[in-house]
């Protein structure tokens, strides 16, 4: 794993480098200031989420396991304030409050917002400007910032562009850990892409992105609380809104099933980020934490499929490639 791991890390940084010395990618700093104001933003997430509760509500059929958990961890019952003592002043404290990052498959051009949105409480985004906890995304440069107001709609709905060939260093990785840090809900596709697979009929297998795990050592550098990371897996989404054909069209009568899992435990990995030597540690790391959340949201896509099967939304081909 850590010759592998090393290998690909250097073989990213190395192809970063080219490409910028190249010009090919113009990396620039994101802001999480909303263009429109808050109540700007307020605006955008609640009219998608209307958006998206319609779509997966009205017009097709979606049903959610496990959703209190999902529930709990997104309105922050479940991730308390703890009070630690100051840097400079030990008799004074601070509250720091638990990060929250959500990770899924990621089947659908519309996984997010949609069954982000389908799952969290109207509520909750018509109040966005007097809390700001929903969540921040990642969203690829080529769309974020196609032109100046799609660019200004994502942000002000909490996406910052991220960029191809960009590598783990860009700074929207940076930002997105100090987020997580104050106590931010992010949410992630750790496969980095759409995945073209019908319905996610086989498990993950491949590599997932080191992003996750450059994040969550990002965090505890800062000082930060562990996050929270919980995983759910969606399926039906590849029909509702195919990756092919017409990029606008949305189709109605399909069956949208969402697995919330448990919490997944990183603790093993809390304070070896700070004793990694060289970028070569640092890889084998990220490709160990990575493992781990593999492991556990292929145990999830196991549970989805299983309640599919009860439910009698499971296909003869999905049955042949359990």
């Amino acid at each position: 794993m850590t010759s592998f791991a090393s290998s690909a890390a250097m073989e990213e940084s190395a192809t970063t480098n080219k490409k910028e010395k190249q010009g090919e990618i113009k990396i620039v700093a994101p802001s999480t200031v909303s263009p429109w104001g808050t109540i700007g933003r307020t605006f955008v997430l609640s009219a998608v989420a209307l958006f998206s509760k319609a779509l997966l509500g009205m017009f097709n059929s979606t049903t959610v396991s496990n959703h209190e958990t999902f529930l709990r961890a997104v309105t922050r019952e479940d991730r308390g304030v703890k009070e630690v003592s100051a840097s400079d002043d030990k008799d004074k404290k601070t509250k720091k409050r638990q990060g929250l990052i959500t990770v899924a498959n990621h089947h659908s051009t519309f996984d997010d917002p949609g069954v982000l949105a389908y799952m969290t409480p109207l509520k909750f985004f018509l109040t966005e400007m007097f809390h700001q906890n929903n969540r921040w995304t990642l969203c690829t440069a080529e769309v974020a910032t196609a032109n100046r107001f799609v660019e200004s709609f994502i942000l002000s709905g909490k996406g910052v562009p991220i960029y191809r060939g960009g590598g783990i260093d860009q700074p929207c990785m940076k930002v997105m850990a100090e987020l997580v840090a104050s106590g931010r809900w992010l949410q992630i596709f750790p496969e980095g892409k759409v995945n073209r697979e019908p319905r996610g009929q086989t498990p993950l297998d491949q590599r997932l992105k080191w992003g996750l795990g450059k994040i969550l050592c990002d965090v505890e550098e800062m000082g930060g609380e562990q996050p929270m990371i919980l995983p759910f897996w969606h399926s039906g989404m590849d029909e509702v809104k195919p990756y092919t054909g017409c990029k606008t069209i949305f189709r109605w009568g399909k069956r949208v099933h969402v697995t919330v899992g448990e919490p997944i435990d990183m603790k093993q990995f809390r304070g070896r980020c700070g004793k990694c030597k060289n970028e070569e540690e640092k890889g084998a790391l990220y490709a160990e934490m990575m493992t781990v959340v593999r492991e556990k949201m292929n145990e999830v896509r196991k549970k989805n499929l299983e309640e599919r099967e009860e439910m009698g939304m499971v296909s003869e081909e999905e049955r042949k490639n359990k």
